[in-house]
């Protein structure tokens, strides 16, 4: 034992090992051994020799390296027992409850919500020309020629032909007119007239829903004349 620190022990000590791990309170004080309560819940008392004790310091016995607890009536070395199945499903969902020497952690749990946004198609889009037949009606002014046959009289007295044309008079004569018309013909040709111009535009909108998230609270109920006392009051913390 390094310097003889068992004079300073007294019930309500912290006993933590070599490595600093807290391993239970110091409860009693026998005949060359001391009394460990671990536990919160369900505590176990075991015994350690003073011969093991290294230093008593700041509130804690810290034991020299080898010592170990030993169960109280039999006196079978205590080892840390595995871990449960129980204890494992916790540790995996983040939510074990821990006993650390004379104090119980019940971590308390609540579900959060995000939005995750997926691209999906909605449809498409089909863009394609159809002919479509109208009837429209063209006017236009259209000539033609026309002969125009005027019979003017002469008058009494006056002869057959004029002066030098006798030789003329009563011969065959003839002579061709020709006459001249306009025709419509009709010619088609392609012209633009519109360009319809398509592009995408992002639609943006808020969308809003409710989503129920539950969350875990601790109460604490008061059996007989147990007291609690609270040091953080949130809601829902204390149930009678």
């Amino acid at each position: 034992m390094a310097g003889d620190g068992t004079a300073e022990l007294r019930t309500g000590l912290v006993v933590r090992g070599v490595d600093g791990r807290r391993l239970g309170t110091l409860v009693g004080l026998e005949a060359g051994v001391l009394v460990v309560e671990r536990g919160f819940f369900w505590p176990r008392r075991f015994t350690i020799s003073r011969s093991d004790v290294g230093t008593v310091t700041d509130g804690e016995v810290r034991l020299l390296e080898g010592a170990a607890l030993r169960e109280t009536h039999t006196g079978t070395p205590l080892r840390e027992p595995g871990p449960s199945r129980e204890s494992i499903a916790r540790e995996a969902s983040g939510a074990s409850v821990r006993e650390e020497g004379d104090e119980v952690r019940v971590p308390l749990t609540r579900e959060d919500a995000y939005p995750l946004l997926h691209m999906r198609d909605v449809g498409a889009v089909r863009v394609r020309k159809v002919v479509r037949t109208e009837l429209k009606q063209l006017t236009v002014e259209v000539r033609r020629e026309e002969l125009v046959v005027e019979r003017l009289p002469v008058r009494p007295g006056a002869t057959a032909a004029p002066e030098g044309t006798t030789a003329e008079a009563f011969e065959a004569f003839e002579q061709v007119i020709p006459l001249w018309r306009e025709d419509v013909e009709v010619v088609k040709r392609a012209v633009v007239y519109e360009e319809v111009h398509l592009k995408k535009a992002v639609e943006r909108r808020t969308w809003t829903e409710e989503v129920p998230l539950r969350h875990e609270v601790a109460r604490v109920e008061e059996e007989g004349d147990a007291q609690v006392v609270v040091d953080d009051a949130r809601p829902d913390t204390r149930s009678h």
